[in-house]
């Protein structure tokens, strides 16, 4: 059969995760708001794909993306040199940000809201750069056993002190772009990159060094997009 190798498990994890929001959300039009919904068939359609999409998006990171960031995290201290486990880390997380179907939407929206004032491709490709950079000082941070907190504290005081120089508009889109960023996409692949990097590294405790990453990816495009925005004034 095709599709003998779609898992029950995860098609009946999916239903039940998308299924209680669907009610809810019915429940809510129908007896609280008490207006009809529009373009019924087109929204339920839209759903049907939504769910299946989701479940072979799952399918497809378990048996393809997961283990084959393993199997390079793994193999980057083959090539042994620092310089190039940074080159590929930071360029493989900006490639992967402008995958992020979260980001997307964020971007999305923002043009939508500024009337295009605000150009979405400025953003992608400046949040891209951030959260690459970011990946590419995960990965040294690995490599050298540098704690965590030495990163993430300098950057948040980094942060605070940019909110006061950078334009109002930019303060919220920047925060709501380091929660977004880290969607389906960006957070399997760059933790299956640093598991199979620490897996290969002698010295390393992989419930300490592994993670992390996904919270200096968080923070970069709060950098990043504060910057841009000081850059780019009122």
């Amino acid at each position: 059969m095709a599709l003998s190798w779609l898992k029950a498990s995860v098609i009946a994890e999916v239903v039940l995760a998308v299924l209680p929001v669907v009610i809810f959300m019915f429940a809510f039009q129908f007896f609280i708001t008490k207006r009809p919904i529009e373009n019924l068939s087109q929204i339920l359609i839209g759903i049907a794909l939504s769910t299946i999409g989701l479940i072979l998006f799952l399918e497809g990171l378990e048996l393809g993306f997961l283990p084959l960031g393993q199997q390079v995290g793994a193999g980057l201290p083959t090539t042994g040199s620092a310089y190039i486990v940074v080159a590929f880390a930071s360029i493989f997380g900006y490639a992967v940000t402008l995958a992020e179907p979260n980001l997307r939407v964020l971007i999305s929206q923002v043009e939508t809201v500024s009337s295009g004032s605000i150009p979405g491709n400025i953003i992608l490709h400046v949040v891209g750069i951030g959260v690459g950079v970011s990946l590419g000082i995960s990965m040294l941070r690995i490599l050298l056993g540098i704690p965590l907190w030495k990163i993430i504290v300098p950057g948040y005081l980094l942060a605070l002190m940019l909110i006061y120089f950078a334009p109002a508009y930019i303060v919220p889109m920047a925060f709501d772009a380091g929660a977004v960023v880290t969607g389906p996409v960006v957070v399997p692949l760059i933790l299956t990159i640093g598991v199979g990097l620490t897996s290969v590294l002698g010295g390393r405790d992989p419930l300490i060094d592994s993670f992390g990453l996904v919270a200096t990816a968080t923070l970069a495009p709060v950098l990043s997009l504060l910057m841009l925005g000081i850059a780019l004034g009122e």
